[in-house]
């Protein structure tokens, strides 16, 4: 017996995921230069009807590719929220060492790949925020409120607060990385990170 017209063959996930996992691959190790759906079908080593017979278009490719990096993420962002067992400079310091330590591998090139199809698409621009970016400043709320009701820190609002730690931290790493900043202008990741993180305790001590 044939198989029903419209059905999906039995491999048929097995496959998609499989061509998922190589595809989110070449996102990250694009630095952000905004892959064709050819080349990213030749690096799967398909062609590129195969991936729009799993994923639609190139803009369904890159959705699936970045929610598949959210569930990695999401390991990331639960180690973040145990952070607020220690004091709040222990924990700023640990947190912004490990993103540091971690943006030269994966973690840099998702970011990277979030601004450049953003910049390029606002669809996923929107996707990327909302799957990647906002988790991450989540977890920073999270503990920055934990910190407030503590007594240790005076945070009148959770999101300003954790956008004004994050964003010097981004900024200088696609300065250092993405932007090859660090052949003219390099920057002791280490030092800056203590030195940020002296200025925004300052201004959200307790009073």
């Amino acid at each position: 017996m044939g198989r029903i017209s419209g059905a999906r063959n039995r491999n048929h996930e097995e496959t998609r995921s499989r061509l998922l996992q190589s595809v989110a691959q070449q996102i990250l190790v694009s630095g952000g230069s905004h892959p064709s759906l050819r080349v990213l079908a030749d690096g799967a080593g398909v062609d590129p009807g195969t991936l729009r017979h799993y994923f639609g278009d190139r803009q369904g490719v890159v959705q699936a590719a970045f929610e598949y990096l959210l569930k990695f993420g999401q390991e990331r962002q639960a180690w973040a929220k145990s952070l607020a067992e220690l004091p709040a400079r222990a924990a700023f310091t640990q947190l912004l060492g490990q993103i540091a330590a971690a943006w030269s591998g994966a973690l840099g090139g998702m970011h990277a790949a979030g601004f450049a199809e953003g910049m390029a698409d606002s669809g996923l621009g929107q996707i990327y925020v909302s799957s990647i970016l906002e988790p991450t400043l989540s977890s920073v709320e999270e503990l920055l409120i934990i910190f407030h009701a503590r007594g240790e820190l005076s945070v009148p609002d959770a999101r300003v607060a954790a956008l004004a730690l994050m964003s010097p931290v981004l900024l200088a790493l696609f300065h250092q990385h993405q932007l090859q900043g660090r052949r003219c202008r390099p920057l002791v990741l280490e030092s800056f990170i203590e030195q940020h993180l002296d200025g925004f305790l300052k201004g959200y001590a307790k009073s």
